[in-house]
């Protein structure tokens, strides 16, 4: 009768006790990684989401037709109120609306996006 020496059976329950702890963590981490990816991956299409928004309204706005026009400040207005504009894109956005839209509707469309307290100006002596 052969005895198994003592340092063969600490690492057999050592493997018996780890294997499962190293696959519960191996879970672990394929989950959240899974998690990450599909954060990223839902920031990705609300930007998409809102740039096209974005190239939609600004072509309403450029056509000159009347009924465009409202349609695509009505759009870039909700889109400035909206969550899905990420504040990355925040100024991006308010830099266009102003642009392209300001000059085309005039400033008092645009009074209500920001805080009640700022006026919105279309240019001055020294850059326009």
């Amino acid at each position: 009768m052969s005895m198994i020496p003592t340092w063969i059976s600490v690492v057999g329950v050592v493997m018996t006790v780890l294997s499962p702890l190293l696959a519960l963590g191996g879970v672990f981490l394929g989950s959240y990684l899974t998690r990450k990816s599909d954060r990223e991956l839902d920031v990705w299409r609300h930007r998409e989401e809102t740039m096209r928004m974005v190239r939609w309204a600004v072509e309403q706005i450029l056509e000159g037709d009347e009924a465009g026009t409202d349609a695509g400040v009505v759009t870039l207005r909700s889109l400035m109120r909206s969550e899905l504009l990420q504040a990355e894109d925040y100024d991006l956005v308010a830099a266009l609306t102003a642009s392209v839209a300001i000059d085309r509707v005039g400033p008092a469309a645009y009074a209500d996006i920001a805080d009640a307290d700022i006026e919105v100006v279309e240019g001055d002596e020294e850059h326009g």
